[in-house]
This record gives structure tokens, sequence and C-alpha cells, in this order.
């Protein structure tokens, strides 16, 4: 069996606003422009992660405001990061997105949340499910995993009816998990020699790096405008391009293993056998252009 072509409903889910784009903002393009439904799901408020004034000006602060006046601030960088996803969103013509306002100070897989996603996964109907891996860093302690984690117990409570919600059970044909930070380069902390994980699809988002820098230039309040953005894709999508083969791609690890009636081949495997070595190089080599 070949490639589905008929239209396909995906949902990207994030522990923190920014991570649903500089994860996959390239592939959520893509998807976008080939006339499928795309949705993003935002589980936490994430105003304590990179903020410029919450983590960052507070940091430099020596006595932090109250406990009222610390909510309220928190209140309104939750509110600004909030409006700077639905812009970022709008960048990639996706129209639909969820904040479930979780505080990201502790997240924790509970009951309420994993049913709340459960209904909107029953009410979205998605095929393919983008999110993190969950046994990203420590797997126990790591937003991140736990976000993963979450997704997953949503995934498995959609599939059977739940007293409550009047929607009929949905099943997932796939998930594809970042591999940004779970199967990435090996860093400094001893988690990194943990798993064995490996990116086992790659998207080649060269054509759209340019809608996706101008999404990440939108996340001001998370310190990804301007030299950052630009950074992050070069090292982050640029080394899994390398990778890959092409300039740039976002890398995921696959849930399941697909099947097929023929052995799957792809166009990049067959012309990266027919250019030399330096061909290949100069092709890669492609960057963001900076005016």
């Amino acid at each position: 069996m070949s490639l589905t072509t008929e239209p396909l409903r995906l949902l990207s889910i994030g522990a923190h606003p920014a991570d649903i784009f500089d994860q996959s903002g390239g592939t959520m393009a893509h998807h976008v422009s080939r006339g499928d439904y795309v949705g993003c799901v935002v589980l936490t408020h994430g105003a304590r992660i990179h903020d410029k004034v919450i983590s960052d000006e507070m940091h430099h602060r020596t006595e932090v405001p109250d406990a009222g006046k610390l909510l309220a601030l928190m209140a309104e960088r939750s509110d600004l990061k909030a409006e700077e996803t639905r812009r970022a969103c709008r960048l990639l013509g996706v129209e639909d997105i969820y904040f479930f306002g979780a505080d990201d100070a502790v997240l924790i897989m509970t009951e309420a949340i994993v049913k709340q996603l459960a209904m909107l996964l029953r009410e979205l109907r998605p095929n393919i499910i983008l999110t993190h891996f969950p046994r990203e860093g420590d797997g126990l302690t790591n937003p991140h995993a736990i976000a993963g984690q979450i997704v997953l117990a949503a995934i498995q409570l959609a599939a059977a009816v739940d007293p409550g919600d009047r929607r009929p059970p949905h099943k997932v044909a796939q998930v594809f998990f970042f591999g940004t930070g779970a199967a990435a380069i090996p860093r400094r902390q001893v988690w990194d020699a943990d798993g064995g994980f490996y990116n086992d699809v790659f998207i080649d988002i060269t054509d759209v790096v340019d809608k996706k820098l101008a999404v990440l230039d939108a996340l001001e309040s998370q310190g990804y405008g301007g030299a950052y953005a630009r950074k992050r894709i070069e090292t982050s999508d640029g080394s899994m391009g390398i990778a890959a083969g092409v300039p740039y791609a976002e890398a995921f690890i696959s849930l399941r293993a697909e099947t097929h009636y023929l052995l799957p081949l792809t166009d990049y495997a067959l012309h990266g056998t027919r250019e030399s070595d330096h061909e290949r190089t100069r092709r890669v080599s492609f960057r963001i252009k900076v005016d």
C-alpha cells in the first residue's frame, strides 16, 4: 500500500508555547499547503520558561514581587505568550490553537488533564499526532517527557468511551515524537547516554525555512526573535538536514512501524545515489538569506 492521498488531520501538541513551532513548524507548514487539517495544543501557559521578564529580569533582582503581584505578572506574560502563539500560527496558516493553561511549575500527569486532552482528541479526530518523546531527558521530571506521557495516556483513553463524553471513541493512526532533544546530539547529562533512540523520519523543510524563521521571530517573549531564531534553525534543523541529506530538516521518532505492500524507497534516497560527495555538500550548504 502506498502513502495515502486522502486529506489528513494533524495535531501538534507541545508542553510550552514555543515547542510546537521549533519542533514541527516546517512540517505543519507543508501539511497546511497540502490542504490537511492542522491544529495545535499547548499544555502549559509557559510563563516560567525562557520569559524575558519572569525568568530573565527576575533572575537579577534581589527580591521578587509578593505572591499576588507575581501571579498577576505571570498571567500578563501568559496572555502575551498566547498572543504570540496565535500570531505564529497565523503565519503558518494554522487556525485552531488550544491552550490548556496548566502551570509549568511542576507538570504532572493527572487524570484531569488526560481526560481533557482525550475529549479534545475525540472532538478533533486527528490521524497523526506530533508531540514530545515520553522518555526525553530523564523521563521523570523533564516537562517535555511528561507532556509526551500525557499525550500517550490521552490517546489510549480517546480510543474508548468515557462517561460524560457523548463523542464516539477515536483511534490515532500514527504518532511522531519530536526528535530534537530526544535523539539529537548527546550533551552533558547522564540521561543522554540512556536509550539509544534514533530519528527514523526526516521532513525536508528547506522550502519553508524562511516561514519557520518568521514564526520563531514572532516568539519575542521567549527570546527567540532575531539572532537566536537563525542560530537555532542553523544548528538544529541544519544538523538534522545534514543527517537527512538536505539543507534543513525536522526529525521525528515514529511510534509504530509502518506496513507497506512494496518496499518503500524515497526519491531522496534515489537522488542521493546519483550525486557525488561534493555535489551533495554543495546542495546541503544552502543557508537562510539574511537581509
